[in-house]
């Protein structure tokens, strides 16, 4: 991609590192914030698309952008991270963590309070931390080690562990554990579906919701924000779009301000970096690490041998997939992204061996039947990233007709159809992708743990259960060295490159596009995931 408007600021992943050094030594933190605030211009509309609906703007019962985007800024959290994934005051002023790393005390900022000008209080981040563990996707593996919140008085909240977490800080921004009023939604309503997610929302952020029809969602400025001077912005209109073409031709034109995670095709993607007026971000969002993969139903009479899993890593050329889609796509060698510091890069590898391939399916007793087929399954492809998912469904379709294994595609006629069929266990196979974050707890655990087998989308709906597997991302998840947590992570990658219960594919591109005179926009780090309090336009 060439142009004016295309920015490859490179931030690594190792940041990760710096920043669990600091969690390790960081027994007593006092951060003062400040903020610098030299030429800018407050007031005016952002206008966003997003990639999908949303089905609620409730971050503690749902992941993903669509959620995460408007979540994060109707909903403050008790941490944000900085580019560097330091945690960072929010909600809380302070923290101490105690000498032996059982408990957290966090201060509360004591001017804050909900959008209906109720005080937020311990009570509420006690309250809070009960609904995300119990209703967030990645709820039981982020917060398992947290025995109870206690509130020795309003403006405090003090996290007892189980034993020691290194995750928690990053597990405790708007996008993982939104600070909810407990006063609204503690009234014996089942969580996921409270009217209060999607109507009348009162929230703790810097924007408050004006409006929401499920296909345009009006946000505006919290007056009472607690940190002075923010939001910078008066309003954000978000507005909902698979149509790519569409999304082109508005950010082309000036009609689109901010469109994060831009799903869109290269050629587009490359006409807008020519308007000078534009800006395509090819790198950013490195806390993130997105991983595409195969995700194989194991209760399938087929897909419960690992030797039929491997046969289909031995049909299917990642490279040429990677090809295919084009800019930034590159093979995926490990649910880990390769960028994380506990990566692991000498696990297994299939590559392109139809041979073995066919000798694994005969092992298997799959021998060739009628017309030459060994056996069929349905592919179930996401709807979201149209474009993206219908190459590689086809590549694998193509791929694994040269073994003589059938695939059928299936297309959901919406994102909730596809989410219900694999959250229900009711798939075969199907494509997915995963954010694994800036720790494994939060974003791999969740995958692979036998207790995490759940009726919940992106956890381990393929139902994959290893007691060694379990033991080592348990031991990862508690330990304060980070030598031992890098050992166990590397060992857990080597059993399941082997059992294959999920087909690494490609590792995925963030790609952000924006109008020039959009300020301060999130690129690195978490990136749109954050509270965008400092946005602002400059015209």
């Amino acid at each position: 991609m060439t142009g004016q408007g295309v920015e490859t600021e490179m931030h690594s992943l190792r940041k990760i590192f710096r920043a669990f050094n600091f969690f390790v030594s960081m027994f007593t933190v006092m951060v003062v914030a400040t903020a610098a605030v030299a030429e800018i211009k407050k007031g005016g509309t952002l206008n966003v698309t997003s990639i999908s609906k949303w089905r609620t703007l409730n971050p503690a019962v749902q992941s993903g952008s669509a959620t995460g985007i408007p979540g994060s800024q109707i909903f403050a959290g008790l941490l944000r991270v900085d580019d560097d994934f330091v945690p960072q005051p929010y909600l809380a002023d302070s923290w101490e963590v105690s000498s032996d790393g059982l408990s957290v005390t966090f201060n509360l900022n004591k001017s804050a309070s909900f959008h209906d000008g109720n005080p937020i209080t311990s009570a509420d981040v006690a309250f809070s931390l009960g609904v995300s563990k119990a209703n967030h996707p990645f709820g039981p593996t982020m917060f398992g080690n947290v025995e109870r919140v206690d509130t020795p008085d309003a403006n405090t909240a003090v996290f007892v562990l189980s034993a020691p977490t290194p995750a928690l800080f990053a597990s405790l921004q708007p996008l993982l554990m939104p600070i909810l009023p407990k006063h609204i939604y503690d009234d014996g309503q089942e969580m996921k579906t409270h009217p209060r997610n999607n109507e009348n929302v009162v929230g703790s952020g810097p924007f408050m919701v004006v409006e929401n029809n499920g296909e345009q969602l009006i946000l505006e400025k919290n007056p009472n924000f607690f940190i002075e001077g923010r939001p910078y912005l008066e309003r954000i209109l978000i507005s909902s779009s698979r149509n790519s073409a569409a999304q082109t031709l508005e950010l082309d034109r000036g009609q689109l301000d901010y469109y994060p995670f831009a799903f869109l095709p290269e050629t587009d993607l490359n006409r807008l970096a020519k308007n000078e007026k534009l800006k395509v971000v090819t790198e950013g969002h490195e806390a993130l690490g997105p991983v595409a993969y195969l995700e194989f139903n194991l209760r399938n009479e087929y897909f419960d041998d690992a030797r039929v899993r491997q046969a289909i890593a031995y049909a299917i050329n990642t490279d040429s997939m990677s090809k295919l889609l084009g800019l930034g796509y590159e093979p995926a060698y490990s649910m880990v992204h390769s960028g994380s510091p506990f990566y692991n890069g000498n696990t297994k590898r299939y590559g392109v061996d139809l041979e073995k391939a066919a000798a694994l399916l005969d092992e298997a007793g799959l021998p060739r039947g009628d017309g030459g087929i060994r056996f069929s399954f349905t592919l179930d492809m996401p709807t979201y990233a149209k474009e993206r998912q219908t190459i590689i469904s086809e590549v694998i379709k193509q791929a694994l007709k040269k073994i003589d294994v059938e695939v059928n595609l299936r297309i959901s006629p919406d994102f909730g159809s596809w989410t219900s069929r694999v959250a229900g266990w009711q798939h075969d196979a199907t494509i997915s992708g995963i954010w694994g974050y800036s720790d494994p707890v939060i974003g791999i655990h969740r995958l692979f743990t036998c207790e995490n087998i759940r009726n919940v989308i992106w956890s381990n709906t393929q139902g994959y259960c290893h007691k060694a597997v379990d033991d080592l991302l348990a031991k990862a998840g508690t330990s304060m060295d980070n030598e031992k947590r890098l050992a166990a992570y590397l060992a857990f990658q080597e059993i399941v490159a082997e059992d294959l219960p999920l087909l690494p594919l490609v590792t995925a591109p963030t790609i952000t596009t924006h109008r020039s005179a959009i300020k301060n926009v999130p690129i690195h780090g978490w990136g749109a995931l954050s509270p965008w309090d400092e946005i602002y336009i400059d015209e």
